[in-house]
């Protein structure tokens, strides 16, 4: 029986990594289509500010 325990670990942080600037790309996305920053960060479960700092991390 082979473990790929650490390996399935690894690419799974290796996704997690990449989520907070895909989620600042969809933030930009929802603006750019006319979505308010309050809109946007009650679908986030965050106020309109923390909307407004996710969209800027790259």
């Amino acid at each position: 029986m082979t473990d790929d325990t650490l390996e399935t670990l690894a690419a799974f942080q290796a996704r997690m990594d990449k989520m907070p600037a895909r989620r600042a790309e969809l933030i930009r996305e929802a603006r750019a289509a006319g979505h308010s920053w309050r809109e946007i960060g009650a679908t986030l479960g965050m106020s309109h500010v923390g909307a407004m700092k996710a969209s800027r991390i790259v």
